[in-house]
């Protein structure tokens, strides 16, 4: 599959990444999947639907793109997993036909989100669970000026929220956002949960902002979350910028040290300087 920026190719190695497989694994850790029927919309090139089926009891990606769904049948066989086309807003699917819906960075890429609710209730059973995941509007495209060409209508907390509720009895709202830092976490459990503190490298300090919401929600009234955090780890540590401005300067010491880069810089000097001295001039 070509890499057009919508939808996550595995192998990027960057935060979208390391984003994505933190949901996947979200799911696994929060809903026990091993006699559950899970549906993943929106599945893209198969990879977390994949993961899913690892755990579950059986998995059916659907996909908008023809070309998504030829390739995930191609790359990721096991035997309770499959991969239909079909749109988020019509899925081809029975009622009441799946216990876990997941929809990860689907309902921001187009505008029909009511219908696409009614769906994903028609296709649930009546204690069945849904996990959808949205970037919030507010941090992930006002503050920084940032406008995603493949979104066509994103959500704020609130409607998020709202929506989401409107459907089900019971939601549990958490918010994620990817970051170089360290963290202190409490080692006992408690009944009572109080949001992470963030510190800024000033001092300042605010409460853990969401890039991405992310829901639970289910009509199942029994049903309470295991884990109120779920860490992604790649690996143990974390590359700070004075690492990547002193692996910058290595580099640069290392070109500026080799035979050809002394040559070349030799032969193209007269030229800089009389640029330099036309700029002068000008």
């Amino acid at each position: 599959m070509q890499a057009t920026g919508e939808r996550l190719i595995p192998g990027s190695k960057n935060f979208s990444e390391l984003e994505h497989l933190n949901r996947y694994y979200f799911v696994v850790n929060q809903v026990e999947l091993k006699d559950k029927k899970v549906l993943d919309i929106a599945s893209g090139e198969g990879y977390g639907s994949n993961i899913l089926a690892t755990y579950a009891q059986n998995v059916i990606g659907v996909d908008i793109s023809n070309e998504a769904i030829e390739h995930a049948i191609k790359k990721y066989k096991k035997d309770n997993l499959k991969y239909i086309q079909g749109d988020a807003t019509r899925i081809p699917l029975e009622d009441n036909a799946i216990d876990v819906v997941v929809s990860f960075e689907t309902i921001e890429h187009h505008d029909k989100h009511h219908e696409m609710m009614l769906e994903i209730k028609r296709v649930l059973k009546s204690d069945g669970i849904l996990i959808i995941s949205s970037p919030d509007k507010y941090y992930y495209s006002d503050v920084p000026n940032y406008k995603n060409e493949f979104h066509v209508k994103e959500l704020y907390y609130d409607e998020f929220k709202t929506l989401i509720s409107s459907f089900f009895k019971k939601t549990f709202l958490f918010n994620q956002r990817t970051f170089g830092g360290s963290i202190i976490s409490l080692d006992e459990n408690y009944t009572q949960y109080t949001s992470p503190l963030v510190v800024e490298q000033t001092g300042e300090k605010h409460p853990f902002l969401p890039e991405y919401n992310v829901a639970i929600a289910t009509d199942n009234l029994k049903y309470n979350i295991p884990n109120q955090i779920v860490l992604y780890k790649e690996q143990e540590g974390v590359i700070t910028n004075q690492d990547v401005e002193n692996a910058v300067y290595s580099k640069e010491l290392e070109i500026k040290n080799k035979r050809t880069w002394k040559i070349g810089n030799f032969i193209i000097y007269p030229f800089k300087l009389f640029k330099s001295f036309l700029n002068k001039y000008k």
